[in-house]
């Protein structure tokens, strides 16, 4: 494949933007980045890394795997961030990783996707949700247009000022938490031990005891398993329970 994409998702979104982006570039393949085999180099000629924002910034998932993607010199590297609320830092963060290992990031972009963070609310009407996918849409042309012709592009920047002011204490306060906020998840009596929650957890946290979940404690905090469990039976700090769940209508896993 010329062009390799990877993504990291747990409710579909950036599946679908890799995808879309995929699709308009052509001769291109979009691969998930969770599990994915780092030992080898990318030998594709365009690179892209699409990811959602996770408490302003990167999720530690595409950290590390930043930290550990070989390239081809002169390849053209690209990242997506996609974001419900604020955007944050995370493209800078990303860009920065790259920089440390002398890799230059060529263009970096921001989509705005439906908010799904059900920790704190339920998923948007589907009304908002077609609005942000028919923009979506828009973006790609724009995203596959630049990277299509591997054009230096400046770094998509937040407009929120409130971004660029607590995104660093957001994160501080985030990363001595990571790992264990699934100390909060339990599984109701709806449960009835499916194992889809196992099975998708894109960093294998989720072991199926009994036939009910229990999770070990390096949770990537995806969500995945709440808002995908065909059952709706798992609940954090029994406050989910009655929000809508979100899972993106345009992707198949």
């Amino acid at each position: 494949m010329n062009n390799q994409i990877f993504y990291f998702t747990g409710t579909g979104n950036s599946l679908q933007i890799a995808q879309n982006i995929a699709d308009s570039l052509g001769g291109s393949e979009a691969i998930s980045l969770a599990g994915y085999d780092l030992s080898a180099e990318v030998e594709a000629e365009r690179v892209g890394i699409v990811f959602p924002v996770y408490f302003w910034g990167l999720p530690k998932i595409v950290e590390r795997f930043l930290k550990q993607l070989k390239i081809k010199r002169g390849a053209y590297v690209f990242a997506v961030a996609n974001y419900g609320l604020w955007p944050g830092k995370a493209l800078d963060a990303a860009g920065r990783i790259l920089e440390q290992r002398s890799i230059p990031l060529n263009s970096a972009f921001l989509i705005k996707m439906p908010d799904n963070y059900i920790l704190w609310y339920g998923a948007k009407s589907e009304k908002i949700q077609n609005k942000l996918f028919e923009r979506e849409k828009i973006k790609i042309k724009h995203i596959a247009e630049i990277v299509g012709r591997k054009e230096e592009s400046p770094m998509e920047k937040s407009r929120y000022v409130v971004d660029r002011i607590f995104t660093n204490p957001v994160n501080r306060s985030a990363a001595k938490k990571y790992g264990t906020q699934d100390l909060k998840f339990s599984a109701t009596e709806s449960c009835v031990g499916c194992g889809l929650c196992e099975k998708i957890c894109p960093v294998h946290n989720i072991t199926l005891i009994n036939q009910k979940p229990v999770w070990n404690h390096h949770c990537e905090v995806c969500l995945a398993c709440i808002q995908r469990c065909p059952r709706k039976a798992i609940d954090y700090n029994q406050k989910t329970q009655n929000r809508t769940r979100y899972i993106n209508p345009n992707v198949k896993f």
